[in-house]
């Protein structure tokens, strides 16, 4: 028998919206959600990054393992004029299986948008909130008062987006529509800056022709060279390596620089360095 394993990557992070949705998650799941909230200026290419990574943890299991139902909830809800006036409440949801992963996601923005770069889905089920609830509400999971409290609440991804997931963890017929997803230049791009000061880009060695020795000038002037092991760096430099960061045999480079005889508190590191932020192409055009 299949257990449940959670993740919610989230741009509602205060402790007030994390204490909330991960008391949600385990009053409907019985298991508490890893939580990882996204606080950047662009919260879903960083998003984008770790549900790639998360994705990999979740899918890269040893075949005698026992069976496991990993549910991804993933919200970072683009605002402004667009979308308002394409949906009046904000950006759908839509929904997705990866491998054994069940991915319930915001469908607008750049949130899948590495998911689909690898190839791991080039469309998904499209949910209407509105016409999801009244189904709930036929199959007596709601009352008619509670489905129009969902539908016009301000927090979605509290009041919806888990019950969406339980009802499809369930196999309930979740009323959906396919659709295709946008594609959306993500390439060269900062996802991340880990606690090192190292900063994980969208490249991958492929993209970015990545060889050990060769020389790059970053957007900021800067030259860069590549080398395939941290380790492998010279004390002090700059560098661009293959980080831990990825999917499948894709790695994501990183631009790290290598501490200094004294060890990391007496070194630069690449944010200090380069002061790159998420968003930022590290690359110049």
């Amino acid at each position: 028998m299949s257990h449940i394993i959670g993740s919610i990557i989230t741009d509602c992070a205060d402790d007030n919206a994390r204490a909330r949705q991960e008391l949600r998650f385990a009053s409907l799941f019985g298991v508490r959600p890893a939580f990882h909230g996204v606080t950047s200026a662009a919260p879903d290419i960083e998003a984008a990054g770790n549900l790639l990574d998360q994705l990999q943890v979740l899918n890269d299991l040893p075949k005698s393992h026992e069976a496991v139902q990993p549910v991804m909830l993933l919200n970072v809800a683009p605002r402004g004029e667009a979308v308002k006036k394409q949906w009046p409440n904000g950006t759908p949801f839509c929904y997705v299986k990866i491998g054994n992963v069940l991915v319930v996601s915001t469908y607008a923005g750049r949130g899948l948008s590495l998911a689909k770069k690898h190839g791991l889905m080039d469309e998904v089920q499209v949910m209407d909130i509105p016409t999801v609830t009244a189904a709930a509400v036929g199959w007596g999971e709601l009352t008619a008062e509670e489905a129009e409290r969902i539908n016009t609440t301000q927090f979605r991804s509290l009041e919806f987006l888990p019950l969406a997931a339980y009802w499809l963890s369930q196999g309930r017929d979740v009323p959906a529509r396919t659709t295709a997803l946008e594609q959306h230049d993500v390439e060269g791009k900062v996802w991340a800056i880990d606690n090192f000061g190292n900063i994980k880009t969208t490249w991958t060695a492929d993209e970015l022709g990545f060889d050990d020795g060769k020389e790059f000038i970053l957007a900021d002037g800067q030259k860069v060279v590549c080398h395939h092991r941290l380790a492998d760096v010279p004390a002090d430099m700059s560098a661009l390596t293959l980080g831990s960061s990825g999917y499948g045999k894709d790695r994501f480079v990183e631009l790290v620089v290598q501490w200094k005889d004294g060890g990391f508190y007496g070194s630069n590191t690449a944010a200090d360095r380069h002061t790159f932020i998420v968003g930022d192409n590290i690359l110049k055009p």
